[in-house]
């Protein structure tokens, strides 16, 4: 089977790590697996730039180019994508001529709307956000207009009926109506409902398969030796938080875990807080707090987690959870808002604690209480362990792909 994976990045965001993972996965499985994407880091061969030599110069531009069109349109920076932008996207998969194509992050001026409905290829989708379903946001927040047509944006702070969004949707209607051969999967059962509640992917077949890591890589290391490694300070309790722009983006729930850790008002804590270097705009006044700033390195990342006493992840909308996965597979435990993707990843008072959404006293409570009784922490986190090899080891999720892969290429028939 030949199979091709498209994403924007093989090695920058959250979407890229799933992928890439994925992306290993699959290769072991002995199956011909190439990555298409329009930003390489990677000296991976089986890594492909889906561009002709003498465009690729014009490759770094085109994630500024798509988000400057919302930016011109309403004078403010938004996380909003209208896949206007051409590419060479069909081309290249001529060239491949794969048996499959798995779409899975495409945004960032990668792909056109109009170039998805002309793959004769069969279809996979792996949805990382929820832009695929809505007329451009990344994240609907409590907006239910995807559920319609949008327009009246609130991203784009529109009052508008006819507003961008509702441009962008009826392009991606108009294409989806194309495409004959189209699985969707989400990693998470909350996102699936979202889909099938969506008008433009409601009649659309949707299978969950979580993101998966390489258990057998990522697992704990010498928790002592990694806390020397870290500089830790002796006689503190770590309680770690993290995301690529963990402070600056709000459903990342930083402002919640501040406010549970100052409710707690205890000394001996100590919050790291890996993927921003600074705490925004949230005061952090009378806390413990260490900022490590981007971090690039698994080793880095195992260390991280395995030094720390519990993982924080109380994000407000959250397609699936990868730190959650990171952390478990580290043997540490997770407190999480027991909301969106999350619940599909730590199970309440067995590999961590899920707190009332969205309540900072109840998530102060769930970190107090891994921490009161120390067996009980080390027994969740050979819970947590054993929870993410059985069902998120990169094998398991591979397989299952394999799986829906042969379905689709077999329905094309």
């Amino acid at each position: 089977m030949k199979i091709l994976l498209i994403n924007t990045y093989d090695l920058r965001g959250g979407a890229a790590r799933a992928t890439w993972r994925l992306f290993e996965g699959l290769k072991g499985t002995g199956n011909l697996t190439t990555l298409l994407v329009q930003e390489k880091r990677s000296d991976d061969p089986d890594v492909v730039l889906a561009a002709s030599p003498g465009s690729r110069f014009l490759n770094p531009f085109r994630p500024y180019l798509d988000f400057a069109i919302p930016l011109i349109r309403t004078r403010r920076r938004v996380l909003f994508s209208t896949a206007m932008i051409p590419d060479h996207l069909l081309r290249v998969i001529d060239r491949l001529n794969p048996d499959v194509v798995h779409l899975n992050w495409i945004t960032g001026g990668f792909i056109r709307i109009e170039s998805l409905a002309k793959i004769s290829k069969p279809l996979i989708w792996t949805l990382q956000d929820m832009w695929a379903f809505t007329g451009g946001c990344h994240y609907t927040n409590d907006c239910a207009r995807f559920l319609q047509e949008c327009g009246r944006c609130p991203v784009l702070h529109s009052s508008g009926e006819n507003d961008l969004s509702r441009k962008v949707f009826l392009r991606k209607q108009q294409s989806y109506r194309a495409i004959k051969n189209l699985t969707i999967t989400a990693p998470s059962k909350w996102l699936a409902q979202m889909v099938s509640e969506s008008s433009l992917m409601g009649d659309r077949r949707v299978v969950v398969v979580p993101n998966g890591l390489n258990t057998t890589d990522f697992h704990a290391s010498d928790r002592s030796e990694a806390r020397k490694r870290l500089n830790y300070p002796t006689g503190k309790r770590i309680v770690l938080f993290g995301a690529i722009r963990a402070t600056e983006t709000p459903l990342k729930g930083f402002s919640y875990l501040v406010a549970a850790l100052k409710i707690l008002n205890r000394t001996d804590l100590q919050l790291v807080v890996f993927g921003s270097s600074s705490a925004g705009k949230t005061d952090i006044s009378g806390l413990d707090v260490r900022f490590v700033g981007q971090v690039t390195s698994q080793e880095m990342l195992i260390d991280l987690n395995t030094a720390s006493d519990v993982v924080a992840v109380p994000s407000l909308q959250e397609v699936f959870g990868q730190v959650a996965t990171e952390a478990m597979a580290c043997s540490t435990p997770v407190v999480a808002f027991a909301a969106t993707g999350l619940l599909d990843i730590v199970i309440h008072r067995e590999t961590g604690y899920l707190a009332e959404p969205f309540n900072a006293e109840d998530l102060a409570k769930g970190i107090e209480w891994v921490l009161l009784d120390e067996p009980r922490r080390l027994q969740m986190g050979a819970a947590a362990r054993a929870r993410t090899v059985a069902n998120f080891d990169a094998s398991v999720v591979a397989g299952a792909m394999i799986n829906l892969y042969q379905e689709a290429i077999d329905a094309n028939k």
